[in-house]
């Protein structure tokens, strides 16, 4: 090679490196930064502190499916609450000795796995919210009951609420292409009971499989456009094309039932996990407000990881948090 353009080729390998290496500084400059604040104290309570990466793994492990939306300060404000109460019951809850064994932490990580949570929760996080349960059920919720008569008597008073309208079995046929539904609507105008059998294979709606079955829906349940149209078919009639962001409909009414009240029997339970689901908000609640006021809880918003934001004055708890209840068990 002539010697020119060796030269030129070193001159250009050197300048090449030379400007990568503010690129490479940079990148690990701010991975060091991001490390440096995953490891930042956001709360103390006692001796104990937790950092960023704690509170990362809290949201990851209870509220999976909202882990993805970091972007926003005000639902990470609220989960930080939430973390603030767990750790403050956690603290309490390691002071009279409740212990969660490994066997249970597997247990509880299997069951999450198979509902499709992250494969990678951690392993102490997991045994801190079992802590936190368990504490819960045994100094919270012990006597908490709901006997048959009060359910009886919620019932009587609340007649209108277990009053059913007229409603209808609906089965459905969805396609993403006009004109392919058009043939198909055309074929079980001549053959309505093919409906069941055409659904299963030209659908691509989730209920599919079960020939289009979507269930007894009431007015009000359904979107205006498709309900202004399946109320007014007879039983076994086609209905027009439906379109709707998801694609174009047929639909199918089976059967009616006509207005009903439902028997307190078929709603028993209906109503006992709703008066459980209140009282035992509630008794979170009192329980939480007697040990604040007895465990040292210091925050240290300046060191987290996004912009802390203050809940909404006038707003109540559950708008201010916008996601399940901060109680682990009560929805349960």
């Amino acid at each position: 090679m002539n010697k020119k353009w060796v030269v030129l080729v070193v001159v250009a390998v050197f300048f090449a490196q030379c400007r990568r290496k503010p690129a490479d500084a940079k990148d690990q400059a701010a991975g060091e930064t991001a490390a440096a604040l995953e490891q930042k104290v956001i709360l103390t309570i006692g001796d104990v502190s937790r950092v960023n990466r704690d509170l990362k793994n809290f949201i990851r492990l209870q509220y999976a499916d909202i882990f993805e939306k970091q972007d926003n300060d005000k639902l990470l404000s609220r989960l930080f609450d939430v973390f603030c109460e767990q750790q403050v019951i956690l603290f309490k809850a390691q002071q009279e000795g409740v212990t969660v064994t490994d066997e249970e932490v597997t247990a509880f990580l299997a069951e999450a796995r198979s509902r499709g949570q992250a494969p990678d929760l951690d392993g102490e996080m997991v045994r801190n919210t079992l802590q936190v349960q368990k504490f819960l059920l045994a100094a919270a919720y012990r006597e908490i009951d709901v006997p048959d008569a009060e359910i009886a008597a919620y019932y009587e008073g609340h007649l209108d609420d277990y009053r059913k309208d007229e409603e209808i079995e609906l089965h459905q046929i969805m396609v993403d292409d006009r004109e392919k539904l058009l043939r198909i609507r055309s074929e079980l105008l001549n053959q309505p009971g093919r409906f069941a059998e055409v659904a299963r294979d030209e659908s691509i709606a989730p209920e599919a499989g079960k020939g289009g079955l979507m269930g007894f829906f009431e007015k009000g349940t359904l979107p205006q456009e498709m309900e202004e149209v399946v109320f007014s078919l007879k039983e076994n009639e086609i209905s027009p094309i439906v379109e709707s962001p998801y694609g174009f409909h047929l639909f199918k009414v089976t059967r009616r039932r006509r207005s009903r009240m439902q028997p307190l029997a078929s709603v028993q339970d209906q109503i006992k996990n709703k008066l459980l689901s209140a009282r035992m908000t509630a008794a979170y609640e009192e329980f939480l407000q007697a040990l604040k006021a007895e465990v040292p809880l210091r925050v240290h918003y300046e060191n987290l990881y996004f912009s802390y934001k203050n809940p909404d004055p006038g707003a109540n708890d559950n708008e201010n948090k916008n996601f399940p209840g901060s109680d682990p068990l009560a929805d349960g």
